[in-house]
């Protein structure tokens, strides 16, 4: 334990002596001065536990010298006491504590009184002490926890990238051999099942990332009006297929007021009913899965219109024991190991999806379960309503909705000149392979200065600008042909699946931002958006 370190400030030397003498112990450090002056340097000198503080003397008082202790910040939290030869009155000791004072001493000393006062703050100085160290401690633990979370969000963001570029490959070139072939071939069905296996490795990458978001706190929302009925619809479309195959009976009942329009995160609201829904049809092999939405309406304390948006969601599945449901909602955590040998999947679906409705105001619970009955599980979400959109704008939402429908028609892109810079061959043939047809001009460039070499000698309509290469990347590539002059659309290319990149891309002058792995279906509508 370091030594507490105590001042005494009195204008004859023999007192501070004698004093010093009486405290003397191997936990403290021992300074003293005659001089006010002097005492108000050491103070700035030194971090001391206790300040033993004569009243009279002659060149500034006790409680004046006090008073300019206590007006320095850093200086208030230092105990002082008062050492007096004045009698022990209620005016003495009025202006002792009012000068900051918290205790005082009595001349002729008592050594008794004198040892158990002092030896009481330096025991308190001491226990400060271990609580600066425990809160330093604490702080350097929390700041190593916070780096190595974003060293491993950063290494998980990278193997994203890492996975999706090849990942994209595959699935790209298995839609396009799969487009190729005639209906039920037995190559056509083997393509299919890569493309399948290959989205589902795309959703566990997409899980293990948003997973390090949570975690790192650092999970993204958007604050965009949707249509609810519109989303509900789509995930029926999405689900039904899945349900179909397995015979099994998929119900939505759905109120009518969930035709209005709402402001919130349309894509994770999705995202977390197709994850709730989609279990509930694993995990049921025969009967019904039953989905049960209401909304409920209310006023915020600042006027604004908010909806609780509530969804049952009931099935018919395996059901769950009390000691199964303790592991529900734990990370790669499922039932038990028989759950994922009969069903797969990697355990993260309900922990990611409570954690995003908790983020929105909500909640994902278990309402009930049976082992060999099937389980209730409710999904609840905050949603504003909005009352912004007017009838013409709701048209205008339409009609760009519509126009972003139409990702087959490649009658915009017809006499076009495109760029499209990668440093991946794979990635230049499948772009080159779903613009076949189109009857655009297509080049290519494999990093950047070669896209800027291209741009001098062309006059494009359209640069579709991967972000990472080697040498010159996207970003640099793209601000330099910004500076040139180029005012025409560039759509950025980036397995980085956050949006702090996203943002990044747009910084550096590009329009818009596609995620691979890219499909066909979601190149043609970026294009056609852009080039219509």
């Amino acid at each position: 334990m370091n030594k507490i370190k105590i001042l005494i400030v009195d204008d004859y030397e023999e007192n501070t002596k004698a004093l010093a003498g009486l405290i003397e112990a191997p936990d403290v450090d021992i300074h003293s001065t005659t001089s006010a002056n002097e005492a108000l340097e050491l103070i700035e000198q030194h971090e001391f536990g206790l300040l033993l503080l004569d009243v009279q003397m002659p060149e500034m008082s006790g409680f004046e010298l006090a008073k300019i202790i206590r007006g320095v910040k850093k200086f208030r939290s230092l105990p002082i006491i008062f050492v007096t030869a004045q009698s022990d009155s209620s005016s003495v000791i009025f202006e002792s504590y009012k000068s900051g004072a918290v205790d005082l001493l009595f001349k002729p000393l008592d050594p008794n009184i004198v040892r158990a006062k002092v030896q009481l703050f330096v025991d308190m100085a001491q226990q400060k002490t271990l609580l600066q160290m425990h809160v330093q401690e604490l702080e350097r633990l929390r700041v190593e926890a916070d780096a190595a979370n974003i060293a491993k969000s950063q290494f998980l963001a990278n193997m994203s990238h890492e996975i999706r570029t090849p990942l994209g490959a595959v699935l790209g070139f298995a839609e396009l051999i799969a487009r190729s072939l005639p209906e039920n071939t037995e190559t056509r069905k083997m393509s299919a099942a890569v493309e399948r296996n290959g989205s589902l490795l795309l959703c566990l990458i997409d899980d293990i990332l948003d997973l390090a978001k949570i975690e790192a706190n650092k999970l993204e929302f958007e604050r965009i009006e949707f249509d609810l009925g519109e989303l509900l619809r789509d995930i029926h479309t999405t689900l039904s297929f899945r349900a179909n195959e397995k015979g099994l009976c998929l119900s939505f009942k759905v109120p009518t007021e969930v035709s209005i329009r709402y402001i919130s995160d349309p894509t994770r609201i999705k995202q977390v009913l197709l994850n709730v829904i989609g279990n509930a049809i694993k995990f049921t092999s025969v009967g019904t899965v039953e989905i049960d939405l209401s909304v409920s309406s209310e006023l915020s304390d600042t006027g604004v219109k908010t909806d609780g948006l509530s969804v049952n969601v009931k099935d018919q599945g395996v059901g769950l024991s009390v000691a199964q449901t303790e592991r529900l909602f734990q990370p790669f955590g499922q039932a038990d190991s028989s759950t994922r040998r009969q069903f797969g999947g990697s355990g993260l679906g309900l922990v990611i999806s409570r954690q995003i409705a908790r983020a929105m105001g909500g909640d994902v619970r278990l309402l009930s379960s049976e082992p060999g009955q099937g389980s209730v599980f409710q999904i609840q979400f905050d949603i504003e309503r909005s009352t912004s959109a007017s009838s013409a704008e709701h048209s205008e939402i339409k009609r760009r909705e519509s126009l972003a429908k139409d990702i087959v028609n490649t009658e915009n892109l017809k006499g076009k000149k495109i760029l499209v810079v990668d440093d991946s061959p794979d990635n230049l043939t499948l772009i080159s392979l779903f613009l076949k047809g189109s009857k655009a001009e297509i080049l290519f460039a494999k990093n950047g200065i070669e896209a800027i070499e291209q741009f001098k000698k062309h006059d494009f309509d359209l640069i579709l600008m991967d972000v990472q290469m080697p040498g010159m990347d996207g970003h640099e590539a793209t601000e330099e042909i910004r500076k040139l002059g180029f005012i025409k659309p560039i759509i950025a290319l980036t397995a980085h699946a956050i949006r702090s990149e996203h943002e990044k891309c747009r910084a550096s002058g590009c329009n818009s931002v596609l995620t691979k792995p890219i499909n066909r279906t979601n190149l043609m509508r970026e294009l056609n958006s852009h080039l219509r």
